[in-house]
């Protein structure tokens, strides 16, 4: 009995041991606050940019293939104030990746500082460009894939300021007001976001005011410039409620039907007592009905939002799909009611089916209480990451220290059966002649094709084992403001289907290209250049061998190892068998020699 236990005791310490892999990831780093993904180096690895040192450093860890997995890259000093938020994007159309850094100036005002990039080293600003009300959003407000920026002026205008190629200050131009409505303000923090929600591949813009959500419609103008026409307004207020909490919404394609569904963690009373998530349908919210009891029966809830944290401003979910059936799951926040000492943990919220919801959704969300176990005690956010760019979503966890530093956990997702995958990256298509030109480790010259672009929409579908049509889709990179901690990439999981990708179409300012009979376990890269001639747009294809693969060449390596060692004995054995024959045949007597 003593045995068993011991064994079981074991078995527990390697299988926490193989999932928390933060020295492995984070190495000698345990202090900063985890602030965007971005591919800065152009090596097809996702880099994180690292606020530290009183979030007064910024600091980009570049991604690597081979232990350890994030290495030291170029930092920039803000000794005066702390630092904001960052945003890594393209915003001079070099092909290089730039970083804007949004720097605390007074309650809510942001000074907007871009460092240039180059690959390898960051050249740090001294002098802000201009000043916004709460942070700006990323997107390409003219199509000539220069990242742009959206938001609110210090004087409450919505504005869009518009980069060029030539590194000067950017064009300002103010959005127009609704038509037929009252003008709101956007809220401080929101969930503004970039994003095709009326399937033109051209996307629209999702604002977040007081009472309600407004949608733009993307329109292209004669002149080639992209603006934004008014649609309708999408209210989010509880009739008779005034305290209640509307979160950060996230887009998600919920029931895999292909469209993006606005996803919104709610609460109600103090504390958000009663927290639940709403799911929208194209025109009304409907309620999930999640269950935050645990099974020791404590009730828990969203951690109510704290403005001098730097996760917890508003309630935050994040999307992806941790176990590749498809369907995307959420990274969210709880803290437990009715405890003495209450504890905030990071949960993964898995997308089940449902048979009690509502007629109008047939899946939910279900908390796995031990899914992160034991990493996600005292932690404040959590957000997926590909450390093993294997197309399996692991997770980093943000774990708040007693003296309110933030430390940056690795966590990885072992999944323990072969599902397989889809990973799409799509970049801006620039690309810069005096930019130094790498070599694979085969020789063939390495071409980089801009950076990560928001925005774009890719949509898929394939043949389940059951011979049913499976289709979905994603947004890349539509929030970029308000640690929305989002991967500059889209990972489709396919669950235990090994059949060909039927299609992928990828779509951008209203053009789109649909590729065919993609393999499975796959990362694509997709060129969208010339833009105005989607036909020749190019998709990079590298190939993930699967597990079934690799347990294959295993077992055959195995099953020929057993054969030779079988050989090997019966040889052994003849040999020996031979000897004692002669030797017997030596010392037999001879009787017709008598």
């Amino acid at each position: 009995m003593h045995t068993q236990w011991l064994l079981l005791v074991l078995l527990y310490a390697v299988a926490i041991q193989a999932s928390d892999i933060t020295s492995v990831v984070f190495g000698d780093i345990k202090e900063g606050v985890v602030a965007a993904f971005g591919d800065f180096n152009s090596d097809e690895l996702t880099d994180i940019f690292v606020i530290q040192d009183d979030r007064k450093m910024l600091q980009i860890l570049f991604g690597a293939d081979t232990e350890p997995l994030l290495r030291m890259g170029p930092i920039c000093y803000f000794e005066a104030r702390r630092i904001v938020s960052v945003v890594p994007g393209d915003f001079d159309g070099d092909a290089l990746m730039d970083v804007l850094v949004n720097v605390e100036r007074s309650k809510d005002i942001n000074d907007v500082y871009i460092n240039w990039g180059n690959t390898t080293m960051l050249n740090c600003s001294a002098k802000p460009l201009f000043q916004t009300k709460g942070e700006a959003m990323a997107l390409d407000f003219n199509h000539d894939m220069i990242i742009d920026l959206y938001g609110l002026d210090t004087n409450d205008t919505r504005t869009f300021w518009i980069f060029n190629n030539k590194r000067d200050p950017p064009i300002v131009v103010h959005q127009a007001m609704p038509t037929g409505g009252t003008t709101q303000t956007l809220t401080i923090p929101n969930a503004n976001a970039y994003l095709d929600l009326n399937g033109d591949y051209l996307a629209d813009l999702f604002l977040q005011t007081k009472t309600a959500y407004e949608i733009w419609y993307g329109i292209n103008e004669r002149d080639g410039q992209e603006n934004f026409s008014y649609q309708r307004a999408i209210p989010y207020e509880l009739v008779g409620i005034n305290d209640y909490v509307v979160g950060q919404a996230v887009f998600m394609d919920f029931e895999l039907r292909g469209v993006q569904n606005i996803v919104v963690p709610y609460c109600v009373q103090e504390n958000c007592k009663n927290s639940t998530i709403f799911v929208q349908d194209g025109s009304l919210f409907y309620d999930v009905h999640v269950n935050f009891k645990d099974p020791q029966g404590v009730t828990w809830a969203f951690v109510p939002p704290d403005a001098n944290d730097v996760y917890l401003k508003t309630i935050t979910a994040r999307s992806g799909d941790f176990n590749l059936d498809g369907y995307p799951d959420l990274l969210v926040t709880l803290h437990p009611l009715s405890v003495a000492k209450p504890v905030m943990q990071t949960f993964l919220l898995e997308n089940v089916a449902c048979k009690t919801c509502s007629k109008k959704f047939k899946r939910t969300f279900e908390v796995r209480w031990n899914a992160l176990a034991p990493m996600g005690n005292n932690t404040v956010a959590g957000a997926f990451y590909d450390f093993y760019q294997d197309g399996v979503l692991d997770v980093i966890l943000m774990q708040k220290l007693p003296n309110g530093n933030y430390r940056p956990l690795a966590f990885r997702n072992t999944l323990d059966y072969d599902a397989n995958f889809v990973k799409v990256i799509v970049l801006t298509g620039l690309v810069n002649p005096q930019n130094p030109t790498s070599r694979t480790p085969l020789g063939r010259k390495k071409r980089t094709y801009g950076s990560n672009l928001p925005g774009p929409i890719i949509t898929y579908s394939t043949t389940t084992q059951d011979g049913d049509q499976q289709i979905g889709s994603s947004v890349q990179l539509p929030q970029s403001s308000y640690f929305a901690l989002q991967l500059p990439y889209t990972c489709f999981g396919l669950g235990r289907t090994p059949n060909f990708v039927d299609q992928l179409v990828v779509g951008l300012y209203g053009k789109f290209h649909n590729w065919t009979q993609l393999i499975p376990n796959s990362q694509i890269i997709v060129v969208p250049k010339p833009l105005d001639q989607p036909q020749h747009w190019k998709a990079l294809l590298f190939v993930t061998p699967s597990k079934l693969i690799l347990m294959s060449v295993i077992a055959l390596g195995g099953t020929c190892l057993v054969i030779v060692l079988i050989i090997l004995v019966l040889y052994i054995k003849e040999k020996r068998e031979d000897r004692q024959e002669r030797l017997q045949e030596s010392h037999r007597f001879h009787f017709d020699a008598m």
